[in-house]
């Protein structure tokens, strides 16, 4: 083979990868472009709920405590009157999703369990394995069986059946007031800085909607607002909060590429995230080259050497 002849081939070879390194930061600049421009359309205020038209939103809008630890040692009754102590749900390795509203709730509290089923099941996460979810009732009127009826409901839109790994809590008679302003569910809303007021001519309670991601460790991680929830979200804040222990490496690199926005309470494009993935991608690319052409370079003076 001549000269020439090895030179074509190699030209020939390098010419696709050389396209590939091309297209890889061709593609990279202009989603960072993008992603530092984005301009979402989201709800950036909670939705507010019950007896809204005696109350100011600003009154019980929620008060982020981010990276505080929720107390442990709350306890509450499940539908079935088992106990449920915060405590046992913290130390398993699996975030924690925890709603806290009230059963009896005429909409609101049933459209936020209702997004979270719907979104945790397209997010592809697990109940049980990836994740724990609490749901916690703030009205000293609600018993057992709106306890177990509003479960089974956030069950069938999240497809599961295992009532442990989400219980629907109430607090135990004769330890809270009436109107709710004490006792272990104003402790933990309390703790994640979830407002909420008793409307005495409504009869109903008036917060917003909000669901409330924790660590393993019961570290509040992240507030999610609305009552229609993104499954990229929701997958995102989890695989976050368990520190990457939940989702796939997939998961990972894609959390690198976005970044939560505290103003519009979704995660968004993150330009520096894509320009570092292309470059790794571009230096990969590169390197891949560099090798190819090196060991054709060693072929052809072996080549020329036995010629």
């Amino acid at each position: 083979m001549t000269a020439l002849a090895t030179h074509r081939r190699l030209r020939a070879f390098a010419r696709p990868l050389l396209s590939a390194l091309l297209a890889v930061v061709g593609i990279s600049f202009p989603v960072a472009v993008f992603a530092s421009g984005y301009n979402g359309h989201y709800r950036s205020v909670p939705v507010i709920g019950g007896g809204e038209g005696n109350v100011k939103s600003q009154d019980i809008e929620p008060i982020e405590n981010l990276g505080q630890t929720v107390p442990p040692d709350l306890s509450f009754l499940d539908g079935n009157g088992k106990p449920v102590r915060i405590g046992d749900l913290l130390g398993h390795g699996k975030p924690i999703l925890v709603t806290l509203g009230y059963f009896r709730c005429p909409m609101l509290c049933n459209l936020v369990h209702e997004g979270l089923g719907k979104g945790l099941k397209k997010a592809g996460l697990s109940l049980g394995r990836d994740f724990l979810g609490l749901a916690v009732s703030i009205d000293p009127s609600d018993d057992p069986k709106s306890a177990n009826t509003n479960q089974g409901r956030l069950l069938r839109h999240l497809g599961e059946s295992r009532t442990s790994d989400w219980p629907f809590v109430l607090t135990p008679k004769g330890e809270t007031a009436p109107d709710g302003s004490s006792g272990p569910a104003r402790k933990l809303a309390d703790s994640v800085g979830f407002r909420y007021i008793y409307d005495e001519e409504s009869k109903q309670f008036a917060h917003a909607a909000v669901a409330f991601v924790l660590t393993p460790e019961g570290k509040i991680s992240r507030y999610l607002y609305g009552v229609d929830f993104e499954p990229r979200d929701l997958r995102f804040a989890l695989v976050e909060a368990s520190g990457g222990r939940v989702g796939t490496t997939l998961d990972r690199v894609l959390l690198s590429c976005f970044k939560y926005d505290p103003m519009t309470h979704k995660y968004t494009p993150f330009a520096f995230g894509f320009v570092r993935i292309g470059a790794f991608l571009s230096f990969a690319a590169l390197a891949s080259l560099l090798a190819v052409l090196w060991r054709r370079e060693l072929q052809l003076r072996r080549q020329r050497r036995t010629a």
